[in-house]
């Protein structure tokens, strides 16, 4: 990996590079700050969010203004646009599937096993059982009809559940709430992030 970044290091765009390293910097030095003085202070400022708002805010500036058009266009390459829609489902592409599919098998095993597995944690740790049936068909499905959406594979993550364990969840019901939470956003605030850096 070392090798392949040396070799394509003059394709890095420097703008993006600067901007990502500033906002890291942000990131960590807020979040110190939080933790030291997280005793005296009653609302901890959303970081995340204001940089989010704030680089949203100086890109459309920047196009607004039109004075620096290089500099305009170089950040126009590293900017996306945010879908604030779901695309319509249209099939996956099956001329790829000779190419793709052992691979394709491996992660959905290495995706039903880990998912099974922090299921079965879950049950034992809230007392509730879990039907391994049950969970194949809705991994199945959760895979199954993304994918006319181009998804990427969706399962369970260490991370994800112990987070999901911090803020009180016990069952599932938590991660369909999110997915309504994630639908809101996307249809509320996907406008306000065209100007975002990729």
């Amino acid at each position: 990996i070392y090798a392949y970044v040396f070799e394509h290091i003059r394709s890095v765009q420097l703008e993006a590079l600067l901007l990502s390293l500033l906002s890291i910097v942000v990131l960590v030095l807020v979040k110190e700050l939080n933790e030291k003085f997280h005793r005296n202070i009653k609302v901890v400022l959303p970081i995340d969010l204001l940089l989010l708002f704030l680089q949203r805010l100086f890109l459309w500036h920047l196009h607004k203004l039109q004075v620096y058009r290089d500099y305009i266009s170089s950040f126009a390459k590293i900017t996306v646009f945010i879908f604030y829609r779901l695309p319509s489902p249209k099939s996956p592409p099956m001329s790829v599937l000779p190419e793709v599919v052992t691979e394709a098998f491996g992660v959905a095993l290495v995706g039903y096993v880990a998912s099974l597995a922090l299921a079965q944690g879950s049950a034992k740790k809230f007392k509730y059982t879990v039907d391994d049936n049950q969970e194949f068909l809705a991994h199945g499905l959760s895979n199954v009809i993304p994918s006319f959406f181009f998804c990427i594979p969706s399962a369970a993550a260490m991370g994800r559940t112990a987070l999901l364990y911090s803020t009180g969840a016990k069952t599932q019901v938590a991660c369909l709430i999110s997915c309504v939470l994630i639908l809101v956003v996307i249809y509320a605030i996907g406008p306000l992030l065209y100007w975002l850096p990729m």
